[in-house]
């Protein structure tokens, strides 16, 4: 045999060696970009469900400062109370329904609970005000007008709480209507959540009518 017989065996006598063609390399391709795109949507929503879970806790704080804000006016109160010895005779009834109105406070679990508690306890003092003013000894005391300037800047601290629980509500409303944020709500149970209202009423139920 010669070497050119040898040359012609030796290429295509033995086994045939060939690469991937075309069709697996683009099938090859179509499963990688599948599995990414499976990888990325899986990331995508781990991370939409841990944003959930940040922003419902957020909320949570939120409406605990509220509630906070409000039991702070409350706790000024008693001492309100003490330094009105003069008209203690007429505050026996009004204080009850203040305490009352802490009860209410402590048990509010959404901002309508919360808000009515609030409008209580409001009327209250209101009462409690028009009261005391019938003794201009009481009005007159530094104790006094230090306690009402601090009972009106709880007031306004609660209006703060407020629109600071709002803005956290809404934060979290959007990632819960917004896709993927609405599948993951819709599967773990998140729902929308409740403002406080922003009329009228709501703001009259955070300011205390000092008798100007």
């Amino acid at each position: 045999m010669t070497n050119h017989e040898n040359y012609i065996h030796y290429n295509h006598g033995g086994p045939e060696k060939r690469g991937l063609g075309v069709g697996a390399w683009i099938a090859i391709g179509i499963a990688i970009v599948f599995f990414i795109s499976i990888f990325s949507f899986v990331g995508s929503c781990v991370s939409t469900y841990n944003n959930l879970i940040d922003m419902e806790e957020d909320v949570n704080l939120a409406f605990a400062n509220v509630q906070s804000a409000m039991q702070s006016r409350i706790e000024k109160i008693p001492d309100l109370v003490k330094v009105a010895d003069e008209a203690a005779e007429h505050l026996e009834t009004i204080y009850a329904d203040i305490a009352e109105g802490r009860s209410a406070l402590s048990a509010a679990s959404n901002p309508e609970e919360l808000d009515a508690a609030n409008a209580q306890i409001t009327e209250n003092i209101n009462q409690f005000l028009a009261v005391v003013e019938n003794y201009p000894t009481i009005t007159a005391s530094e104790q006094y007008t230090a306690l009402m300037d601090s009972i009106e800047g709880a007031a306004n601290r609660i209006n703060v709480a407020r629109e600071n629980y709002n803005a956290a509500v809404s934060d979290y409303n959007r990632t819960v209507r917004r896709f993927p944020g609405s599948l993951l709500a819709g599967f773990f149970g998140f729902d929308t959540m409740e403002p406080f209202e922003a009329d009228e009423a709501a703001n009259n139920n955070s300011v205390v009518d000092f008798g100007d």
